[in-house]
């Protein structure tokens, strides 16, 4: 989970998003209204992740920085990204000070990049993005390496930010034990991230509705689910909202 802040209005791509359902994305990206549902448990997992997040943020990072561990934090002045045209850092005073919210226009025509990540450490000599993630017990028993959609979303932070290296640290909602997974990106991963933006983008550009992607539980919790079931219902849609 992360932080309710980081959830913005802008239109541009998000990394949990941007390798799921490319409809889903245009839709989004097209400023379509979707509908919402509102579940009391999504709700609690997202506000029990947020403190678990400032907690491995406030009280361990900021600890192991202040009390001379050989892994240290890296500020957001030394990391590639910062500074370079097309990159803005958004300041959040409310925010743990490892954290690093910024929105990327460098790879995109129209929609930029908008993502954040929970910080950047340092450990002899080699930096690297760190990003936390709480699962549950019968995931974390079976696991032997980061889960598919984090890599993926791994990939588009490394792009950003301009390190090859992130680590995965998992939080056991059940017994608390850690698992710990450094991935080393290579160019074509990245490369990948690049052409599928831009692939969507050019789509939602030129107003070329995607194919269809058949996932029930995708599906279920889509907010434009009622519009995609109906061929025609973005044509109608397009015509009474957009003009």
């Amino acid at each position: 989970a992360k932080r309710e802040r980081s959830e913005s209005s802008r239109l541009a791509f998000r990394p949990s998003q941007y390798y799921k359902c490319e409809r889903q994305t245009f839709y989004f990206l097209k400023g379509v209204k979707g509908v919402d549902g509102i579940y009391p448990r999504s709700q609690r997992i997202l506000q029990v992740g947020t403190r678990l997040h400032e907690w491995i943020q406030n009280d361990i990072l900021m600890k192991m920085n202040e009390l001379g561990y050989p892994i240290k934090i890296l500020p957001k002045e030394e990391l590639p990204f910062y500074g370079a045209e097309g990159v803005e850092i958004i300041e959040d005073h409310t925010a743990p000070p490892t954290e690093i919210k910024f929105i990327d226009f460098r790879f995109t025509k129209k929609f930029p990049i908008s993502a954040m990540i929970d910080g950047a450490l340092e450990y002899n000599g080699y930096p690297f993005i760190f990003e936390f993630k709480t699962i549950n017990p019968n995931e974390f028993e079976y696991l032997i390496e980061p889960l598919p959609d984090h890599i993926k979303q791994g990939a588009l932070y490394s792009l950003c930010v301009g390190l090859k290296k992130v680590l995965f640290l998992y939080l056991c909602k059940g017994t608390q034990n850690f698992k710990a997974y450094m991935v080393d990106y290579r160019d074509d991963q990245l490369e990948w991230v690049v052409n599928k933006i831009k692939g969507i983008e050019e789509q939602v550009l030129l107003d070329v509705l995607p194919d269809k992607e058949e996932d029930s539980l995708t599906c279920r919790f889509c907010p434009y689910s009622s519009i995609c079931k109906k061929e025609d219902s973005y044509v109608k849609y397009r015509e009474v909202e957009m003009g």
